[in-house]
């Protein structure tokens, strides 16, 4: 009774006097799972946060590391007012600007984790943006190059920015990041005397100048914590920014709040080395169906970057809109854009890249053909240039002529379409600087120039009939085509990788040397492993695991309604091994754990990772953050760590947990996987399956410390 007075008593006083109620449990590590239990006089409290940081080999990182772990087991506290770079080793100015970029970012992360930092400025650094869109008026392309002309003049004096920022001697909080600090609960509330006299240096090494990323980029790390008294110091060592940058996530991913102290806490001791499993870890968005504003990628970039992903496909146009603004073709924004406020000029999209950059992201554009082309396209007879696409008429029904509404596709026998094209691709070295360009190939309707009047003409013409042999050769020469203007476009020194989408004309007609090919087909089908024996490098995107926007679609026609019927969960997401899979179809060396040291793996050369993907049918800005995560950070584990099933304890469950509070945290916007009360209780939510699994083996080990927790809960 006594001690209930005394709580209601502490209520009270919380209530009046604004202070929090103080914790009446603890949590203790146990079996590699944190146990909530009621405090006592004699037992030590521990957050929740400080058992989640070091409890099991993993803790608290996401994705899990490949190399060797090791954590400490108890966490020291410091306030981020502490947080000094003591040392900052780069072969160049460029790799140490783009550094200092990526501690200041660390730091502003740590500042956004007080549960106390407003959310609502919890976003991206965006330029203020100074020209204004208008209408057009009489003249359209007066307009169009005035537009032009003052586009040209925001990038030169963005470089100019630049150029002065870079010659600021530096700090750990620069002008960008500054702006965040204001909003900070740390910096207007004291932490206690352990915290405040707590000293954390960062300590970066990276010994290569380069600093683009690229396919064969050294991604790797070493991260090591130490603490010594009132001093904790985090050294990262990697060949490149973007394993320092890598490993700046995982630093940031053993820190937490400390609610008791109002500051942060870091685990005491660590030492992690790791590298990546694929290449290729990425996620497509689709800008063309519905607009996404800027601001709202960038944060995209953010979300990606937490979880080790490295590149992002850009599906900018579809048929539905023509949101890129092209310099030498501005006809293609005007006539394609859905308002003028719904495009990204060429200072947006620069901006975006580099800014994807510095999260260790590269960005692939799309310029999809030959289907999804309308919008943006219907200038061409205007100019005298002819039609440059096809199947556009509304007024018959859309299924007659196309697999989805808005219909449309090239006209590839009119050669002035390739002339715009190579235009757009110089737009896009431009812009994108690219690695990579997806080229589309998905969706191709026969339909669309088997109702051509201009194709069945061009064939009679020919003494060619309209079957389906000729419109795979008129689909090959629009390709054959496509490729040449995308090389002359690119230039004598510039390399240019294209990816195009699966399909039997991939599979037939395309180059095993000049393409990578994109896997869209359902998991498990054994269409894949014809592109794995005719050579060519693969990224999977398996349409029924890894395909996002069937979370809710109720669009129409063929690409929309191919959505399976059971939604993908993240596990879904996670489960989905590439390598597996192949195995299953008879790739026996997939997993070949067999080669000797220092040899490759040909199959793990051949795929190069995988690729989520989100078509933005009844999706948009307002909604494709909860879309995504943590369905997204689920399949970035399994590209970066690529974990073998059944080896081992799988903390999958509570360490995506985790993250994901992480990453509301720091202002994405992610979906719960399970009630906040399961983060409290490791042991006490399981499916049925698991808890029969568990059953069975404690059964076999009586021994075990885990018996009693399960039968407390039987």
């Amino acid at each position: 009774m006594k001690l209930l007075l005394v709580a209601l008593l502490v209520a009270v006083a919380a209530a009046q006097s604004h202070f929090r109620l103080p914790a009446p449990y603890t949590f203790n590590c146990r079996s590699n799972k944190c146990i909530k239990e009621e405090r006592s006089g004699s037992r030590e409290f521990r957050s929740l946060e400080s058992c989640q940081l070091t409890c099991g080999t993993y803790g608290s990182l996401w994705p899990q590391p490949t190399g060797d772990v090791q954590l400490g087991s108890q966490t020291v506290t410091f306030s981020p007012k502490n947080i000094q770079v003591t040392k900052m080793a780069a072969t160049s100015p460029k790799v140490t600007q783009m550094l200092e970029d990526a501690v200041n970012h660390f730091t502003r992360n740590l500042h956004f984790i007080h549960p106390e930092y407003p959310k609502e400025k919890k976003t991206p650094v965006v330029y203020k943006e100074n020209y204004r869109k208008e209408e057009p008026s009489v003249d359209v392309y007066e307009v169009i190059e005035r537009e032009r002309l003052r586009s040209e003049q925001i990038a030169e004096e963005s470089i100019l920015q630049q150029q002065q920022e870079q010659s600021r001697p530096y700090s750990t909080i620069n002008e960008k990041t500054r702006k965040y600090l204001k909003y900070s609960p740390f910096l207007r509330e004291r932490s206690t005397p352990a915290a405040e006299n707590h000293n954390f240096n960062i300590d970066i090494t990276v010994t290569s100048p380069e600093d683009q990323l690229t396919l064969d980029t050294d991604e790797s790390y070493t991260l090591v914590v130490q603490t010594a008294r009132s001093e904790t110091t985090a050294t990262i060592v990697a060949t490149t920014y973007y394993g320092a940058r890598h490993g700046l996530e995982s630093l940031s991913q053993l820190i937490a709040f400390d609610d008791s102290n109002n500051a942060l806490q870091i685990v005491n001791n660590a030492k992690i080395h790791d590298e990546p499993q694929f290449k290729y870890r990425g996620l497509m968005l689709d800008t063309g169906r519905n607009f996404y504003p800027k601001e709202d990628i960038m944060q995209l970039m953010d979300a990606m970057s937490q979880n080790k992903m490295n590149y992002f496909h850009w599906h900018i146009s579809d048929s539905a809109s023509f949101p890129m603004y092209s310099s030498r073709r501005p006809e293609m924004a005007y006539y394609g854009a859905y308002s003028p406020r719904e495009v990204y000029y060429p200072e947006d999209i620069t901006e975006i890249v580099n800014y994807a950059k510095l999260r260790g992201i590269k960005v692939i554009p799309e310029m999809n053909g030959p289907a999804h082309t309308n919008a943006g396209w219907q200038w061409g007879e205007k100019e005298g240039l002819g039609k440059l696409v096809l199947c556009t008429d509304n007024t018959k029904p859309w299924f007659e002529i196309g697999k989805e509404p808005p219909t449309g596709q090239v006209n590839p026998i009119n050669p002035e379409l390739y002339s715009v094209l190579e235009e757009l691709y110089r737009d896009m070295m431009d812009y994108f600087d690219p690695e990579m360009v997806h080229m589309g190939g998905d969706d191709v309707s026969f339909k669309c120039w088997q109702n051509s009047e201009e194709i069945k003409e061009y064939l009679a013409a020919n003494g060619r009939e309209a079957v389906s042999q000729e419109f795979f050769e008129l689909w090959n020469t629009y390709q054959q085509n496509a490729y040449s203007k995308l090389r002359e476009a690119s230039g004598p020194y510039r390399s240019v990788t294209p990816i195009i989408h699966a399909s039997s004309y991939a599979l037939n007609y395309a180059d095993k040397d000049s393409y990578v090919v994109q896997l869209n087909m359902d998991a498990n089908d054994e269409e894949m492993i014809k592109y794995i024996n005719q050579g060519f490098k693969v990224i999977f995107s398996n349409q029924d695991q890894w395909r996002l926007d069937c979370i809710g679609n109720n669009f129409y026609g063929e690409k929309a309604e191919s959505c399976k019927t059971e939604i993908p969960t993240w596990r879904s997401f996670y489960d989905n091994s590439p390598l597996d899979m192949l195995e299953n179809l008879g790739v026996s060396s997939a997993r070949s754990g067999q080669l000797r040291s220092g040899q490759v793996n040909p199959i793990k050369e051949q795929v190069l990772g995988g690729e989520a993907t989100l078509w933005s049918f009844d999706t948009d800005a307002n909604g494709f953050q909860a879309k995504a995560w943590p369905r997204v950070a689920a399949l970035a584990e399994r590209l970066w760590t690529d974990p073998i099933p059944n080896h081992g304890e799988d903390t999958s469950a509570k360490r995506i947990n985790i993250h994901r509070k992480r990453m509301v945290d720091l202002g994405v916007r992610a979906d719960p996987i399970q009630p906040q009360y399961c983060m409290q209780d490791e042991t006490a939510c399981y499916s049925k399956e698991q808890y029969h699994a568990r059953s069975a083996s404690l059964t076999a080990n009586p021994g075990n410390p885990d018996h009693q927790q399960q039968q407390q809960h039987s």
